[in-house]
């Protein structure tokens, strides 16, 4: 009887621990499933908040991106223009762009410095007849270069000391859509300043044709020519110096081989001198561009781009340029793994440079990099003898006497620039410093012809001699006018 007793109370007791085990587990999935719930409502309310949120901030966007365009006053008041131009409605067109990108540009307040090349190549659907390139615009401080061309005396020096390094300052477009909005603008101004007086025009824009092309051998005086350029008259003239945009695109089609032609490099050139002589200073009216060395090989886009317009090449003494290149007191006397810029190609020199080289009787794989230096160097001149055969736009300078030269006959004569009074003096006191003097304190030019000269080793001279005199000889011929 008492073990019935037990059985039962013990059932019972099992019974009740199993009911309630029960009811916790569905407590808990009833928890776990009113969480849920909460969490997803949460999400969607937030969700609901932050479109809303970002629609206002749209419309206020689209009103200040509106604003900025009615601010370059060309587009109300030539929409009747603009319609009659074109199919579509390019006013409409820009006042939805999102970003404040195209207002900066169309008004120059922003400066083309720099290029990025992606699948570069021709295109027959394209206004420029080619496709790949982004151009980047940023806020040149002109005014540095202008009142002080020695310190900026090439172009990455301005543009650091404009900030443009920083990503924030910098705007990116495509370079094809880019040129088509630009060509109307400038049209737009065109025929406002026909019909009017340029200070009466609000976001007046004008384009300065490129005056003349500085190209050189390397180290021969090149930089106090734009040097000079740029003091001869800083309101009138602006001077690239080595600049990324022209160097980029005089170089963008090598390794292309054919998918590459002439013609479509030469479009993205014109491009590239047209976007940078953009300007909304009334009173600049001159552009010269000093290009790199480098850019002497590629002398033929620019003349297929621009055939009417100067240019010249300077050059120097075949020991002389040597010397500036590899004065020993600098280089030291290990003449083996010489790092400068005329050697920089050693380990994979260009077919015309292995030529120059063979033609003489030497393999370019047995000679020093002293020798491969004046290769190069005769290279380059042989890559200007070659352009200046061809045109007589083009003109043979030679380092001696440089600044005389430029005042009496280059600028005046070659160029087609009036040479002032007040040009010359500038030119003359410019030429006093040091072309390169980038630090706080300026230091004088001293002629140096003669000491390099007498400090030239055999080495340097032999090495003259055999790649250089043929074409310095050469290049006297058409210093003379034409």
């Amino acid at each position: 009887m008492e073990g019935e007793q037990i059985m039962k109370a013990t059932t019972k007791k099992s019974g009740i621990g199993r009911r309630r085990g029960a009811s916790q587990r569905k407590s808990l999935q009833t928890s776990l499933l009113v969480s849920v719930v909460a969490f997803c409502v949460t999400c969607f309310v937030i969700l609901g908040v932050y479109l809303s949120f970002m629609s206002r901030s749209r419309q206020v966007q689209l009103q200040v991106t509106s604003k900025m365009y009615e601010d370059a006053p060309f587009i109300d008041s030539t929409r009747n223009f603009l319609k009659k131009r074109h199919e579509h409605d390019i006013e409409k067109e820009i006042q939805v762009d999102p970003d404040e990108t195209w207002g900066p540009i169309l008004r120059a307040e922003v400066h083309l410095f720099d290029l990025a090349l992606g699948r570069f190549g021709p295109s027959s659907t394209r206004p420029g007849g080619y496709d790949g390139v982004k151009a980047k615009f940023c806020k040149l401080k002109w005014d540095l270069h202008k009142n002080d061309p020695p310190k900026y005396p090439m172009f990455r020096f301005l543009v650091s000391a404009s900030g443009c390094n920083d990503r924030q300052k910098v705007i990116s477009v495509d370079m094809a859509s880019l040129m088509e909005k630009v060509r109307e603008y400038d049209e737009i101004m065109q025929q406002k300043e026909e019909s009017g007086h340029v200070d009466d025009i609000d976001g007046y824009v004008h384009v300065m044709p490129p005056s003349a092309f500085v190209f050189h051998e390397s180290r021969v005086g090149s930089t106090l020519v734009a040097n000079s350029l740029a003091a001869m008259d800083p309101e009138a003239n602006r001077v690239f110096s080595e600049s990324t945009p022209i160097n980029m695109a005089l170089s963008v089609c090598e390794g292309m081989g054919a998918d590459c032609d002439l013609e479509t490099n030469a479009n993205l050139f014109r491009d590239v001198v047209y976007l940078m002589g953009r300007t909304n200073s009334i009173k600049e009216k001159h552009l010269f561009f000093k290009v790199s060395s480098a850019g002497t090989k590629r002398m033929k886009i620019m003349r297929e781009a621009l055939p009417s317009t100067p240019w010249i090449f300077v050059f120097r003494n075949p020991v002389q340029t040597m010397m500036s290149h590899l004065d020993p007191a600098k280089i030291g006397p290990d003449t083996r793994n010489i790092l400068a810029v005329c050697t920089k190609a050693k380990r994979s020199p260009p077919d015309d440079l292995i030529k120059l080289v063979a033609d003489t009787g030497r393999d370019i794989r047995d000679i020093s990099d002293i020798e491969f230096c004046a290769a190069h160097l005769a290279s380059l001149c042989e890559s200007a003898l070659k352009e200046l055969r061809k045109t007589t736009t083009g003109k043979a300078v030679e380092y001696d006497g440089l600044v005389d030269k430029l005042i009496s006959d280059i600028i005046p004569n070659h160029f087609g620039i009036e040479m002032t009074s007040d040009a010359r003096q500038r030119i003359l006191d410019v030429s006093k410093t040091y072309s390169k003097n980038k630090g706080p304190r300026k230091s004088e030019w001293e002629e140096d012809s003669e000491k390099k000269e007498d400090r030239a080793t055999k080495e340097i001279k032999d090495a003259s001699e055999l790649f250089m005199t043929e074409s310095y000889t050469e290049l006297q011929k058409f210093t003379k006018n034409n």
